[in-house]
């Protein structure tokens, strides 16, 4: 191999002497022996029990959720507006109707209701967007 470009080769290869990290010195772990620690007492509830609570658990979550509220459009758009809007709404409700009738008609009983659902509304959200 000849040195065409005159580049100083001098140090390049695997054989050059790079600096070495220093080992470090090895430190012995003390071992630290842990007191097994006692296993907690179980206690088995009846089936009973068990259901007695999840359903006041249900009770208490259900307080929780209000009522829906109801809003005066009147307050926030015009009538033509409202009536544009509600157009729209309509026609986009129309489209999904058709589309699910569609994929229900293909796909029959292979695909469940959500995943018919999420094919219907992905091609909905392209005609719409």
């Amino acid at each position: 191999m000849t040195n065409l470009n005159n580049i100083n080769g001098i140090g390049v290869g695997l054989n050059t002497n790079l600096p070495q990290k220093e080992a470090a010195p090895e430190v012995k772990e003390e071992t630290v022996k842990e007191a097994p620690q006692p296993k907690p007492e179980l206690s088995l509830m009846s089936q009973d029990d068990v259901l007695n609570v999840m359903a006041q658990q249900a009770a208490i979550n259900k307080s929780a959720i209000q009522a829906q509220k109801s809003y005066d459009v009147s307050k926030y758009v015009t009538p033509e507006q409202a009536q544009r809007i509600a157009g729209f709404v309509t026609s986009f409700e129309d489209i999904v109707a058709q589309n699910l009738q569609a994929v229900t008609a293909e796909f029959g009983d292979e695909l469940s209701d959500s995943a018919k659902m999420n094919i219907v509304l992905s091609s909905a959200d392209k005609m719409v967007g």
